[in-house]
């Protein structure tokens, strides 16, 4: 009796080993959006993501919706429309990791703008490329631009049309850096 009560214990066991992963629960569409749409900001947030690509991004997740609103509005949703629905979303959770790991272009914070210039900065003092008051001035047009990027942040967060205007200002600093560096003065 012994042993036939540990070989039906090992063979519940094994069967419930083998039960497919579609037992766990099927998210529903608010679920995955909340966690897509979640995804999608903190790379914006954080800069994984460019506006662009986050558009995109939200783009396909509402036309994935509009299906799923269609299935249901046909005849309630049907395994295979479930399948079709989740191989979606895994396909946009997989183009949202890509795009958050490309590596184009991304805005960089002030933080890390200041890492870039300070380090070019340096190095042209370093190599006597750079004279010191040409530093200071360097210097001098960063933290205005940093304490402008604080005005913007402050009045309502960092708007695109704020970003823009800091990128410039950002482009024009690493050219007059690049300039000073090359204009031939000495110390």
């Amino acid at each position: 009796m012994k042993k036939f009560a540990i070989m039906v214990v090992a063979a519940a066991a094994l069967a419930a080993s083998s039960v497919p992963a579609m037992a766990a629960p099927w998210q529903s569409i608010n679920q995955r959006q909340a966690s897509l749409d979640a995804r999608i900001d903190q790379g914006v947030r954080n800069g994984a993501l460019t506006r662009p690509e986050a558009v995109r991004l939200r783009s396909e997740f509402r036309y994935i919706a509009n299906l799923e609103a269609r299935y249901r509005a046909a005849n309630g949703l049907q395994q295979w429309e479930i399948t079709d629905l989740d191989r979606r979303f895994n396909a946009l959770s997989a183009r949202i990791r890509v795009q958050k790991n490309d590596n184009d272009q991304r805005w960089q914070s002030i933080n890390q703008r200041q890492a870039s210039l300070d380090a070019r900065i340096d190095q042209g003092v370093r190599s006597g490329a750079l004279t010191r008051p040409e530093a200071v001035r360097l210097r001098s047009e960063f933290r205005y631009i940093a304490n402008l990027e604080a005005r913007y942040r402050a009045t309502n967060g960092l708007q695109q049309w704020e970003r823009t205007d800091l990128d410039r200002r950002f482009d024009a600093l690493s050219a007059r850096i690049r300039i000073q560096k090359h204009d031939g003065q000495r110390h």
